[in-house]
């Protein structure tokens, strides 16, 4: 099981990574809004559910070698190996909506002006920062509670609010991200209103222009 819950995050994290690499002329390069504001905030965010994913992958594989080649099941992996995908996936909420990788349902927005498209899209991010911000304060309630029970693993003892710590935290980056997203739909930046291929296709056509222009000036 272990190993399958793998391999689907693996091929799911390792799509975004690769998109993220291969976008050229990404947020993080053009700095626009205010994205270039928070790359540090970015850095450290993407730095840490990597670090996360991998370590939990390491720990898996280390689990089926132990149960399927060595014969020595180990309890603990599989709670550790859960602890740190939780992790590391809530972190990745935030990563995933800047970069508009969330399902979306597009059928009416396309059809929609570009004006009302605007307020659409400010209103429906503003409506995710709110029940985000929501999350994280309704999140210190079940940590509080779950920290006063002094609930635990079975198998390794980690404090269940250690687990619970992770809403706050993800959910109050995806609040950001969706403040960030609503700022710049009502500025009209037309990549709010497309598609994540669409998106991509810009980039490199804006990037093979200007090396174009470059290379007529030169």
């Amino acid at each position: 099981m272990n190993l399958l819950i793998f391999l689907f995050i693996f091929c799911e994290r390792s799509s975004i990574l690769i998109t993220n690499n291969c976008k050229i002329g990404s947020n993080l390069t053009k700095g626009d809004d205010g994205l270039k504001v928070f790359k540090w905030l970015e850095l450290l965010e993407e730095g840490i559910a990597g670090l996360l994913f991998v370590s939990g992958v390491m720990i898996s594989l280390y689990g089926v070698f132990m149960r399927y080649v060595m014969g020595a099941a180990t309890a603990w992996t599989t709670e550790i190996f859960e602890f740190l995908m939780v992790w590391s996936i809530f972190i990745g909420f935030g990563m995933a909506l800047k970069d508009n990788r969330h399902i979306q349902v597009e059928l009416v927005f396309d059809k929609l002006p570009f004006g009302l498209k605007k307020i659409m899209a400010c209103v429906s991010n503003l409506i995710g920062a709110i029940f985000s911000f929501y999350m994280v304060y309704s999140s210190f309630e079940l940590i509080a509670l779950s920290k006063n029970q002094g609930a635990v693993t079975i198998d390794v003892g980690i404090p269940i609010w250690l687990t619970y710590l992770v809403l706050p935290v993800g959910m109050g980056l995806l609040g950001v991200y969706f403040i960030m997203k609503a700022f710049r739909s009502l500025k009209g930046d037309p990549r709010e209103f497309i598609g994540e291929v669409d998106h991509i296709n810009k980039d490199i056509e804006d990037q093979i222009t200007q090396d174009s222009n470059k290379g007529v000036d030169a």
